[in-house]
């Protein structure tokens, strides 16, 4: 087994994305170290969302090949998402001074996409949809 794959099996994320948490937590180490930390954070949270508007414009791309760019960015908004939900509510703790409102807040940041996706039905399929071939007769 590749040392690639280990990786995998063992943390359940590929090398690329591993190196991106790392540099992640590099940036916010340098923004602190130097006092920048809010604009570093306002950055890294304009980033993600520029990530999220990119990936879901193209994965409905007509061609096949930025489609699959999507797909890339679609992995690496769903891998980053809680440290970009963690940098949002720290920012937002610097705002806001009520923990009710900020204990609000974080439920719905960490929460709501989950929320979102199990609400968002997909079409069932029925009977009538099937082809003819596919129906079961008793």
């Amino acid at each position: 087994m590749k040392w690639q794959q280990r990786v995998r099996v063992t943390t359940g994320l590929s090398c690329w994305q591993i190196m991106l948490h790392l540099l992640v937590v590099a940036v916010l180490v340098m923004g602190w170290t130097s006092g920048a930390l809010v604009r570093v954070g306002l950055g890294l949270c304009v980033l993600y969302g520029v990530t999220v508007v990119m990936m879901l414009f193209l994965q409905r791309h007509q061609d096949e090949r930025w489609r699959n760019v999507g797909d890339v960015l679609e992995e690496l908004t769903t891998t980053w998402y809680f440290g970009a939900a963690m940098i949002a509510l720290w920012l937002l703790s610097r705002v806001l001074h009520n923990n009710l409102l900020l204990a609000m807040a974080g439920a719905v940041i960490l929460a709501g996409p989950a929320v979102v996706s199990l609400l968002a039905k997909e079409k069932t399929t029925t009977l009538e949809d099937l082809p003819p071939e596919h129906r079961v007769r008793h």
